[in-house]
């Protein structure tokens, strides 16, 4: 596997849990509004189905962005952390050396797992808290 093709996946591996949460929780917090609301009371929705839905199509991305982020590191174990700038080390002709994307790949595995974990805190609380309520 490339270099740039490994750059492609250690970017998907870092923000893609990211996007997918920051998607799940603004239509989420759409579908509630839209259920609680005067205006999308006629649609007939039903939060507990659509946030169960979305959690469990955001944890699949989430589990995607993971296993990039999983297939970089492996292909990047043992990288050579030299500390040198990578248009001096000969061995990439002046590309992104491996060590950067190691150190992307590791940083993702565990954000993805952080994401996994507010996704469903996320999913969970929105089921299981009362939807529409007057304050």
């Amino acid at each position: 596997m490339n270099v740039r093709r490994l750059g492609v996946l250690q970017w998907v591996g870092l923000l893609l849990g990211a996007a997918v949460w920051v998607g799940q929780h603004i239509v989420g917090w759409g579908v509630t509004t839209a259920e609680c609301g005067a205006g999308g009371a006629h649609w007939g929705l039903d939060n507990d189905v659509w946030q169960g839905t979305m959690m469990g199509v955001a944890l699949g991305f989430v589990l995607l962005a993971e296993l990039a982020a999983l297939a970089v590191f492996r292909r990047t174990r043992g990288a050579d952390f030299g500390d040198g700038p990578p248009e001096d080390d000969v061995r990439f002709h002046g590309a992104l050396p491996y060590t950067r994307l190691h150190f992307f790949a590791t940083a993702s595995l565990v954000v993805n797992l952080l994401m996994a974990l507010i996704i469903v805190l996320d999913g969970v609380a929105s089921v299981a808290d009362v939807t529409c309520r007057q304050s």
